[in-house]
């Protein structure tokens, strides 16, 4: 028998699988919170000055949905983006450096993931589209009112009539539900 049929220690994972496996489980998973390589690569561009200098408060309305709710209350992140910022911070380097220098000192917490979510919106946006089609098809499904080829199509019809391209009306479309 040789050395080289041999299985390589370091390839097994922490449950005894193939470390290239579970890779690739971590890779799907960054892909479902839109963790790209293009991604990735648009964040390393950000500097400090790129947040203090976004114009979040001076009529852009689209910023301003982001920030506030119909009543003028402030609303949190959704489920998806909360995800979308724990893997970004931990695969980018660089944006978990620009919040530890911005936050508190410069800006609100609150302020700096609104500003990243208005910037990386065209490459997030089909991912978080993506993710509320998957809850509204678990929820048609849990709910037992319609079966899942349906489901997909009634989700596919509401999005066309709706027109949803940018995380703004992503906002507007969870809180009709």
């Amino acid at each position: 028998m040789s050395w080289s049929s041999l299985p390589w220690p370091f390839n097994k994972g922490r449950n005894g699988g193939d470390l290239t496996n579970e890779r690739s489980g971590k890779e799907l998973e960054d892909e479902e919170f839109g963790i790209t390589d293009s991604l990735l690569d648009f964040v390393k561009t950000f500097t400090i000055d790129t947040f203090k200098s976004y114009p979040l408060n001076q009529g852009d309305p689209t910023a301003e949905s982001h920030r506030t709710g119909g009543a003028n209350v402030r609303t949190d992140l959704t489920q998806w983006q909360e995800q979308h910022a724990v893997h970004i911070l931990s695969k980018a380097k660089e944006i978990s450096k620009l919040r530890y220098d911005l936050c508190p000192r410069h800006m609100k917490d609150k302020e700096f993931w609104t500003i990243y979510f208005l910037l990386v919106k065209t490459h997030i946006a089909p991912y978080e589209i993506r993710a509320i089609q998957k809850a509204k098809l678990k929820s048609m499904d849990t709910s037992g009112e319609i079966s899942q080829k349906k489901a997909v199509i009634e989700v596919e019809m509401m999005e066309s009539n709706n027109g949803t391209s940018s995380t703004g009306d992503l906002d507007d479309e969870i809180n009709r539900d």
